[in-house]
């Protein structure tokens, strides 16, 4: 298992490529992390600025957040996370270069919201109607996802 700290690699939180200055195939989306793969992520409240709670989870185990019947899940995981400036979402590469978790939170098995975690972010991450923001605190994942090299 390759685990990642934040200490080793310093990289901006979000890559803008367009379709035209992409070369190359996009990677392949359909791998699916291992189940003993782990994401530590750290949920807060817009309304209650007070409010953190830090869960470790793996793909598809729902948890509940707070005292409220809000569940949440990391949906899916991406190392190496792109926007074009369609707003398409991509994975680039294979490489931890950008790793960020897809979240979904429901309330009575009803969508209430999905958004991104980013690890290189300080703060958790909003989108402009959610109540919920999510950071990608820590993760440990298996080898198929490749260790960026380390700069000097």
């Amino acid at each position: 298992m390759r685990s990642f700290s934040k200490t080793k690699l310093m990289i901006g939180c979000m890559v803008l490529l367009t379709a035209t200055a992409f070369s190359g195939e996009m990677a392949d989306t359909s791998k699916t992390p291992a189940p003993d793969d782990l994401f530590v992520v750290e949920t807060r409240h817009r309304l209650f600025p007070e409010f953190r709670q830090v869960d470790t989870v793996t793909i598809g185990q729902v948890f509940l957040i707070g005292e409220e019947e809000l569940k949440a899940e990391v949906v899916k995981f991406n190392p190496d996370f792109a926007v074009t400036d369609s707003g398409q979402y991509l994975q680039v590469t294979d490489t931890l270069y950008n790793p960020a978790v897809y979240m979904r939170v429901t309330l009575a098995d009803g969508k209430v919201q999905e958004s991104w975690g980013f690890y290189f972010m300080d703060a958790p991450h909003y989108r402009r109607d959610n109540l919920l923001g999510f950071k990608l605190v820590d993760f440990k994942v298996s080898d198929k996802y490749v260790m960026p090299p380390l700069k000097k």
